[in-house]
């Protein structure tokens, strides 16, 4: 199945991002961990972190901008450049949370590089928390040849 180009002639400020849902489970936690070859152990160690006075193991905070990252890149589309992403963690995530990822286009601009959109990005999770938010992403689109 082919994906297809978005060009910066498709995109008009208030247009929405689609959604993205992640479930987060251990497992999930467990892959990111390893494959950020990131072993702390605060993120998978029940045991360890209730010794230190949290509930659970929590998500780490690099994997939600990931997930923001994956949805401006699926919306944008591969001829697409995620030029900068900013984000700001809120609320500790859990297994057993469900995300879900919005984003609004906020400018569209021609510029020297190409061409530009500004999104506003935000992740709440399944009682409608914010957990990440203000976040920000800049992405350079093709232009119409």
């Amino acid at each position: 199945m082919a994906i297809a180009v978005r060009y910066l002639e498709d995109v008009a400020v208030g247009d929405d991002l689609p959604s993205l849902v992640k479930e987060i489970g251990m497992a999930r936690m467990m892959a990111y961990g390893a494959a950020t070859w990131d072993f702390i152990r605060i993120h998978y160690d029940a045991d360890y972190v209730r010794e230190r006075g949290f509930e659970n193991p929590f998500v780490d905070g690099q994997m939600l901008g990931a997930f923001l990252t994956q949805q401006v890149q699926d919306w944008a589309g591969p001829d697409a450049f995620l030029r900068k992403l900013s984000f700001r963690n809120r609320v500790m995530v859990y297994p057993g949370d469900s995300l879900t990822c919005f984003g609004t286009v906020t400018a569209v601009a021609l510029e020297e590089e190409g061409g530009m959109v500004d999104c506003d990005l935000w992740v709440e999770n399944q009682r409608g928390e914010k957990v990440v938010g203000p976040a920000s992403a800049r992405v350079r689109l093709p232009v119409r040849p």
